[in-house]
């Protein structure tokens, strides 16, 4: 099945889900075709419409600006066009911003299908260590499909457009929303993208790390992965049957792709495409950056779910740090029951490995290395890469040593001349202090796509 019928298909479903679930259907309807094993076929499938969706945002506009009176926080209302509709998300500003910095973005998405919150928006790390979040990231969240941004007093209620289109479509617009970003305020570094999402929100994240090569780093709080759990099934079934069902998943795929395929509305193959798209088990690679968060005693997603992405993570060779999976025996589905896990969510996504590898077409960006690393004296620095032959640099290119918070603790410039441009560390700050112990990044402002270099300072 090629991607566009797929794509007609899922605005089906959309459009038609609102009378589907008027009323259930009769009892003990027949779900096995729905739910039986995905073919490599139909994977394949979701993957060519997933590669060819280009989530492509238009008139971008900063609706509303303002500063939230209980933490201080300098926040938009920010909207785009997106297939036709007005799609809104909220921005969270870093308190150490300047308009000559470049800051790492954070990816903020949140759980449920009640819309964002500013309360989210800005207290969602109130219970994390330190103060890296709240100094150095760029907080983008999205809204999503028909859902409200509730930005309180100073930036109102926006309602974003479209019809109701969870997980998959979810993604395309967070995709969107993080283009209009970084084509728009230039300060947002594209090379330090990372991600943070719990249940649905968890589950776009996982969509974001499979679809979006700019994502470096994803951590998820108990998001769904497998809509052919048998739990799944039983929960759609008993709510087609019997009205309502308290699987929450189950009801989801009750209302959105079961329903509409037994009224006719859309076929087998379509509402089987979508369940597929809705997974993302089937589509995990190795090299998946995930750090995975799930409480023993959670009721809404059941810890099947991460559990299952781990199985199938390890099989494939996955290893830390680039993924981890960890279990809380006491926690349920509220981040503040999983004890710790903070700590373990700050690490993974400011301790960003140097870039490697990256698609065939995205060119690979002029970067840096380092040596020695971990380094107790001082560190070499030079520039790798397209652009980096020394002979044919026009100028010096400029290097920022930042600490783990995102603070510029030096300034360095790689002369032209040679065959590779380099420059020695010698790690004090601009002061001419030693610096402390610990993790630094060098970063190239205003090379878009080049990652940061992580070093780390001996004692």
């Amino acid at each position: 099945m090629a991607w566009y019928p797929l794509r007609r298909a899922l605005c089906a479903i959309a459009c038609s889900m609102l009378t589907a679930a008027a009323a259930p259907v009769a009892a003990q309807t027949d779900l096995s075709a729905l739910f039986a094993p995905a073919a490599a076929a139909e994977v394949a499938a979701v993957a060519q419409d997933w590669a060819g969706r280009l989530p492509t945002p238009t008139n971008w506009k900063v609706v509303r600006a303002g500063v939230d009176s209980a933490t201080g926080y300098a926040v938009q209302a920010v909207s785009h066009e997106i297939e036709g509709f007005t799609h809104y998300g909220g921005l969270r500003y870093p308190r150490l911003w300047t308009q000559q910095g470049r800051f790492p973005v954070l990816v903020l998405l949140h759980g449920g299908f009640d819309g964002l919150t500013l309360d989210f928006l800005v207290n969602f790390d109130k219970d994390f260590p330190g103060t890296a979040f709240a100094d150095s990231f760029l907080v983008v969240a999205p809204t999503f499909r028909s859902e409200p941004l509730n930005g309180g007093q100073p930036l109102g209620i926006r309602t974003s457009g479209g019809e109701p289109s969870p997980f998959d479509r979810d993604c395309d617009d967070t995709m969107a929303l993080l283009t209009a970003v970084l084509l728009n305020i230039p300060q947002a570094d594209p090379g330090y993208v990372v991600v943070l999402g719990g249940s649905r929100g968890g589950n776009v994240a996982y969509h974001l790390a499979l679809r979006d090569p700019r994502v470096r780093r994803t951590a998820i709080r108990y998001g769904p992965t497998d809509f052919f759990a048998d739990h799944v099934h039983l929960g759609a079934q008993e709510r087609l049957d019997a009205g309502d069902t308290g699987d929450s998943l189950g009801r989801e795929v009750a209302d959105r792709i079961a329903g509409p395929w037994l009224a006719g509305q859309i076929t087998l193959e379509q509402a089987r495409q979508a369940l597929i798209s809705w997974c993302v088990l089937p589509h995990l690679r190795v090299e998946t950056p995930l750090q995975i968060h799930h409480g023993d005693r959670d009721t809404v997603v059941p810890p099947l779910h991460s559990a299952r992405a781990d199985s199938v993570m390890q099989g494939k060779g996955a290893t830390p740090p680039q993924f981890a999976y960890y279990t809380y025996p006491q926690g349920s589905h509220d981040p503040d029951s999983l004890d710790g896990h903070e700590q373990l969510v700050l690490d993974y996504l400011l301790e960003l490995p140097a870039l490697t590898e990256v698609g065939a077409a995205i060119p690979r960006p002029a970067a840096l290395k380092g040596w020695p690393n971990p380094f107790a004296g001082g560190a070499t620095l030079a520039l790798t890469g397209p652009g980096a032959d020394g002979k044919t640099l026009a100028e010096p290119v400029a290097v920022e040593i930042r600490d783990a918070r995102g603070r510029i603790v030096r300034r360095l410039e790689l002369e032209p001349g040679g065959e590779t441009p380099s420059r020695n560390w010698d790690g004090r700050d601009a002061a001419g202090r030693d610096v402390a112990a610990g993790v630094y990044f060098a970063v190239l402002p205003g090379r878009r796509g080049a990652a940061p270099l992580r070093l780390v300072r001996l004692r």
